[in-house]
């Protein structure tokens, strides 16, 4: 007969963070690779050599796993805007920073194959929801919560984040997501070139923002 105290004590042991990277590394793996549509918790399992009771006790649902492995990425890019901005260098500074970071996933193998998995098969609808709204969209969020809190803090003038944000966005990708969609060679490959196009896009939005006593 099992001991409820054991079965206490396993319910209660904290997770295996080592565990939970294999399994995000196993679904985003097989989400690069094959594709949003084969990325199924009997495949992860299976991949990451856990039990499906192991993979569910951690992520509730497919859906929670999906946001999971694209929502790990997001985070990647925005960590330069976590901390809120304190000067107009520090926000120069925090802006190059998150934009190196983008401009260098978007140049990453990693990228390029979710670019070519999305594109290479239909995709359920609601999966380009969940990657768009896990991905892109927390980034968006993320940056324009950024703006705002530099606008209030009179840092730069930014009456609308959300646009500035998505300026912003732009600007720092130019043509290579389009050059990632068709398999053309990107434009930034080299950290130079890279750092180049990041002092440009930074020194560029900011003066668009700057503040009417700046100009």
């Amino acid at each position: 007969m099992t001991n409820p105290a054991s079965v206490s004590r396993r319910r209660g042991r904290p997770l295996d963070p080592n565990k939970d990277q294999i399994i995000l590394e196993s679904a985003r793996n097989i989400l690069l690779t094959r594709g949003p549509r084969a990325m199924t918790m009997d495949a992860v399992a299976s991949a990451a050599g856990v039990s499906k009771a192991t993979l569910y006790s951690r992520y509730p649902s497919r859906k929670a796993l999906l946001l999971a492995v694209v929502g790990s990425d997001a985070a990647f890019v925005s960590r330069a805007l976590v901390e809120e901005p304190t000067s107009a260098q520090g926000l120069h500074a925090q802006l190059c920073h998150f934009v190196t970071d983008l401009t260098a996933f978007l140049c990453c193998d990693h990228h390029r194959r979710l670019m070519q998995a999305l594109a290479e098969e239909p995709q359920r609808r609601a999966d380009l929801r969940q990657i768009f709204r896990g991905g892109p969209q927390r980034t968006i969020d993320a940056l324009a919560r950024y703006l705002q809190s530099a606008d209030t803090r009179g840092l730069i003038r930014c009456a609308e984040p959300e646009s500035s944000a998505e300026l912003l966005l732009g600007m720092a990708m130019g043509m290579d997501l389009v050059r990632a969609l068709y398999g053309e060679p990107l434009a930034r490959q080299q950290s130079s070139a890279r750092a180049e196009h990041v002092g440009r896009v930074v020194d560029s939005f900011m003066h668009l923002h700057q503040r009417p006593q700046d100009a």
